[in-house]
C-alpha cells in the first residue's frame, strides 16, 4: 500500500494481544476504515490523526511475533514493514512482558530506519508492582521508548510528538546488537535488570486457567457461555431487526402506493416493493445480529478467553483437520453463517480458513429454524426437541466431515499446528470492541448489499412475470421453473412444484421458504401446517428438512464465501457441493426410510 499525498505514514507493529487495536482506536478517534492488501483478503485497519498541524496516516498491521512469519497475516505484515513505504514505525509492546517484546525490538531496529517503542499497558504494570525506566531502555537500544496506556490515554500525546517530523531520528547513539541468540538473551536480560524494578504479580485471575483449560470443566463452561451469547444475540438484536423489517415493509408498501397513485404500471410498483426495497431490507436486517455477534466475539477475545477455548478444543477440532481456533466460527454459524464466515479471519493459515469456510454453511443458522419449526410441529408435535437436536447435530457432523475431506482432497496438508500465546485476562476495551464490531458490520453491508439486491430483483422478476400471473404462482416464471425442476426432488419425497419454488426462493434467505410455500399452496395465516399433511409424509418431511439444512444457505453466505476466500470459483464450487451433498443425504434418508417401512 502506498502513502496518500503528503500525509505521513505510521505503521503500528506489535505482537498479538499487545494492545495495538486499542491504541489505534485512541489515535484515530473513529476516523478509520478497513483496507485490504491488493489481491488479498487479509485486512488491516487504516485511519488518520493530526500531528503538528499535519495529517498522519495510521496503519494497524496484523500482529506478528517476529520478522520470520508463520501465518499469512504475519507474512503480509512483515512485507509491509520491510518495504520501507512508511515514515515512522511504532512498535506497541506490552510492558508487562518486556522480555519477549525486546527481542522483537532488536530485529525491528535492524530493519526500520525510524522506530518508536510504545510501552503499552503501563497502568496495568504499575498495578502489578512494576516500575519501568523508559530513559534507560532508550539509551540501551538507541530508540525512543515511551510509557503509554492506550486504554486511559496516558503518554499518547508524547508518542504522537515523537512521531512528528520535528522529532528527528533515533535518540542517542545507534545501538549495536549481538548476533548470537545467547548473547541477545544476555543483552535483553541486562536491559530489563537495569530498567525494571519490582516483580510482576500474577494475581487471582491467573488461576482461572485451572478451570477454563480443564476439559471436564472448561467445555461445559464454554457451551454455557455460547448459549448465553446466542441468547443475548437474539434478545439484543431482535428489537432492531423487527424495527428494520417493519420499516422496510412499510416503506415498500408506501412506495408502491405512491407509484400506483401516480399512474405507474403494476409491475413497477411490485418491482419497487418486492424487489428493490425488499432486497435492501434483506441486507440490512442482518446488520443488528452481525453487530451483536461481532461485539460479543471481540469482547470475549479481548478478555483473553477465546485463546483458552482454542487450546481447549484443539484436540477435538484436530480430528477434522482444523485447529482449535476454528471452533468459534463454527459455533457462530448456529446464529448466522455470514458473520461466522467472516469470523474465520481469526484463523492463522489460509488452509485453515478455507476448510473452516467450507464447513460453516452446514451449521444450522437461525434462518432455518422457521422451516424446522413448521414441519416439526406439523408432523412431530410430541418430539420437536428431538427432531431439532438431530438436525443440529447432523449439520455439525456434515460440516466437520466436509472440512476433513476438503483438507485431504484439495489442500493436501494436515491440520495446522496451533501456535498461540495465552494472553492475560483483562476487562475488554468496550470502545474498541464496539468500533471493531461497527466496522465489520459496515463492511458486510457494503460487500454483500449490491449482489443481494441484484439477486432479489431477479427473484422478483421470476415470481412476477409474465404480466397477469399471480406473484409466485404456477403461471409465473418461477412456477414454471419449479415445475421443470420438481422431478429432481421426486426421489427425495417432495416432487411438487410448490416445494420446488419455495426452495428456489430459499436461496435468498431461508426464512423465505415458509412464506413462499404458504403463497404457493394458497395457505392463509395459520393454515400451512394443516395443508402440509396432504402433501408430505413424516418421512418426506424429514427429507425436506435435511435438504433445507444442507443446501445453499442463502445468497449472502455465498457472497461472504467469495469475499473471504477471494475466489469466485471457490464460492461457486461450494454452492454446487452443498446442493449435491443435500440431495444425496436426503435421498439416502428417504429411501432408507422407505426400505425400513416408514
Amino acid at each position: 500500500m502506498k502513502g496518500r499525498g503528503k500525509a505521513r505514514r505510521c505503521l503500528l507493529v506489535g505482537q498479538p494481544n499487545c494492545g495495538k487495536s486499542t491504541l489505534f482506536n485512541r489515535l484515530t478517534c473513529g476516523r478509520q476504515h478497513i483496507g485490504n492488501w491488493h489481491g488479498k483478503t487479509i485486512e488491516c485497519a487504516e485511519g488518520v490523526c493530526r500531528v503538528g498541524g499535519r495529517e498522519m496516516e495510521i496503519v494497524d498491521l496484523p500482529g506478528t511475533y517476529s520478522l520470520s512469519p508463520y501465518s499469512d497475516e504475519e507474512r503480509e505484515a512483515v512485507q509491509e514493514i520491510l518495504c520501507g513505504g512508511h515514515d515512522v514505525a511504532v512498535q506497541v509492546a506490552d510492558c508487562r512482558h518486556l522480555e519477549r517484546s525486546l527481542f522483537f525490538t532488536m530485529r525491528l531496529l535492524e530493519k526500520c530506519p525510524r522506530l518508536v517503542v510504545a510501552l503499552n499497558k503501563c497502568d496495568s504494570a504499575r498495578q502489578c508492582g512494576m516500575g519501568i525506566d523508559e530513559r534507560r531502555l532508550s539509551e540501551k537500544f538507541g530508540a525512543q521508548f515511551i510509557l503509554v496506556s492506550a486504554k486511559t490515554g496516558e503518554g499518547v500525546a508524547r508518542l504522537l510528538s515523537a512521531c512528528s517530523p520535528k522529532a528527528g531520528g533515533k535518540p542517542g547513539r545507534k545501538a549495536t546488537f549481538p548476533k548470537s541468540l545467547v548473547e541477545r538473551r544476555r543483552f535483553v536480560k541486562e536491559a530489563i535488570e537495569a530498567s525494571v524494578s519490582g516483580r510482576r504479580q500474577e494475581g487471582a485471575m491467573g488461576r482461572l486457567d485451572l478451570l477454563f483449560l480443564n476439559p471436564w470443566i472448561g467445555i461445559p463452561l464454554f457451551i454455557a457461555a455460547m448459549w448465553l451469547v446466542f441468547q443475548a444475540t437474539f434478545a439484543l438484536s431482535a428489537p432492531a431487526t423487527e424495527l428494520i423489517d417493519a420499516a422496510f415493509s412499510a416503506a415498500g408498501a408506501e412506495a408502491a402506493a405512491l407509484l400506483a397513485n401516480a399512474g405507474a404500471p403494476d409491475w413497477a410498483a411490485s418491482l419497487v416493493e418486492n424487489g428493490i426495497v425488499a432486497g435492501i431490507g434483506s441486507v440490512l436486517v442482518f446488520a443488528p445480529a452481525i453487530f451483536v455477534l461481532f461485539f460479543l466475539l471481540y469482547a470475549m477475545e479481548d478478555t483473553g478467553y477465546l485463546a483458552r477455548i482454542a487450546v481447549l478444543l484443539d484436540g477435538l477440532m484436530g480430528k477434522a483437520g482444523l485447529s482449535g481456533k476454528a471452533a468459534m466460527p463454527l459455533i457462530l454459524g448456529f446464529g448466522c453463517n455470514v458473520p461466522a464466515i467472516m469470523a474465520t479471519r481469526i484463523l492463522d493459515s489460509k488452509e485453515d480458513r478455507l476448510a473452516a469456510m467450507a464447513a460453516v454453511p452446514f451449521m444450522s443458522c437461525a434462518a432455518r429454524l422457521p422451516v424446522f419449526t413448521v414441519f416439526a410441529g406439523a408432523f412431530f408435535a410430541s418430539q420437536q426437541g428431538a427432531v431439532l437436536l438431530f438436525l443440529y447435530l447432523f449439520g455439525a457432523a456434515s460440516g466437520l466431515l466436509t472440512a476433513f475431506a476438503f483438507r485431504g482432497v484439495f489442500l493436501h496438508s494436515g491440520k495446522a499446528e496451533l501456535a498461540i500465546e495465552l494472553p492475560d485476562y483483562q476487562v475488554p476495551s468496550w470502545g474498541v470492541v464496539a468500533s471493531q464490531a461497527w466496522l465489520q458490520t459496515g463492511e458486510f453491508a457494503k460487500r454483500a448489499g449490491t449482489i443481494i439486491l441484484a439477486c432479489s430483483v431477479l427473484v422478483w422478476f421470476l415470481a412476477s412475470m409474465p404480466q397477469g400471473a399471480d406473484y409466485g404462482s404456477k403461471g409465473s416464471y418461477a412456477g414454471m421453473l419449479g415445475s421443470a425442476i420438481s422431478p429432481v426432488f421426486a426421489p427425495l419425497g417432495f416432487g411438487d412444484w410448490q416445494s420446488s419454488v419455495s426452495l428456489m426462493f430459499g436461496l435468498v434467505a431461508k426464512e423465505v421458504v415458509v412464506g413462499a410455500m404458504a403463497s404457493a399452496y394458497g395457505a392463509g395465516e395459520g393454515e400451512l401446517s394443516a395443508i402440509l399433511s396432504s402433501h408430505f409424509t413424516p418421512l418426506s418431511a424429514i427429507s425436506f428438512m435435511v435438504f433445507v439444512l444442507l443446501y445453499v444457505p442463502c445468497i449472502a453466505t455465498i457472497v461472504a464465501l467469495k469475499k473471504e476466500s477471494g475466489s469466485l470459483l471457490f464460492a461457486a464450487g461450494a454452492a454446487v457441493y452443498y446442493v449435491l451433498f443435500a440431495w444425496v443425504a436426503a435421498f439416502i434418508i428417504y429411501n432408507a426410510g422407505l426400505a425400513l417401512g416408514f
